[in-house]
């Protein structure tokens, strides 16, 4: 069965084309500009992954992933976030609502279209919403950017941090870096492999072991070894 997806932003051009591109990629899309109608079209379409643009009419975006996370059968869908603005108070109140991962609409389609494969198709992770994971002796707490191993806090920026955390609940898959680009920061543009490369060696020095490998032809996976 080709995976469901549920659109819902009161712009009509941008409903039109995401769900031109999302239908070419073997998806089946429900588009809907009212979003007061969207707690019904989930319930009969059953998405896999929902996109809510924020600033919508009564109910806005936010207080939608609200209502669709109150509900049982959507604690675990995907929400991801389109919007045009781009503010932390917005993305964090996105994030602590529900929401799954926060893109800009400035960043371009072609980002939301390669993160929705991502997740649907390759079955890679984007939790961004997540406060707390543990993967063995490895603990990372969003509220301070920091990583704990066996005991010992290691405080890491934003970047590294968001960079660790996708490593981490993708725990021993292989990462290339260009797609690690789009993953983690929504873009292959303005940052080079070589500074994501310099982000992966200033986590390993922190922490002062290697949780994050480098393999052949600029791949990297996380390992979560601690010895």
């Amino acid at each position: 069965m080709k995976p469901h997806v549920l659109i819902v932003d009161d712009d009509e051009d941008i409903l039109e084309l995401l769900q031109y591109n999302l239908e070419k990629e073997g998806f089946k899309v429900k588009a809907l500009a009212k979003s007061r109608e969207a707690l019904r079209v989930a319930r009969e379409f059953d998405p896999d992954l929902i996109i809510l643009d924020i600033m919508m009419d009564h109910p806005n975006g936010i207080e939608l992933c609200r209502e669709l996370r109150s509900l049982n059968r959507f604690v675990n869908t995907y929400i991801f976030f389109l919007t045009a603005v781009s503010e932390d108070y917005f993305q964090n109140a996105a994030l602590n609502t529900g929401g799954d991962d926060f893109i800009d609409k400035m960043m371009g389609l072609r980002s939301l279209t390669f993160k929705v494969n991502s997740v649907l198709k390759h079955r890679f992770v984007i939790r961004r919403g997540i406060s707390d994971l543990q993967v063995g002796e490895v603990a990372l707490h969003r509220k301070s950017s920091a990583v704990n191993v066996r005991g010992r806090d290691i405080m890491l920026n934003k970047h590294e941090f968001e960079l660790l955390f996708f490593f981490a609940q993708n725990s021993g898959r292989l990462v290339s870096c260009n797609n690690l680009l789009r993953l983690v920061w929504g873009t292959d543009q303005g940052i080079v492999e070589s500074t994501a490369e310099q982000y992966i060696d200033s986590v390993n020095d922190k922490v002062g072991i290697t949780l994050i490998e480098k393999k052949q032809g600029y791949q990297f996976r996380f390992t979560g070894r601690t010895l």
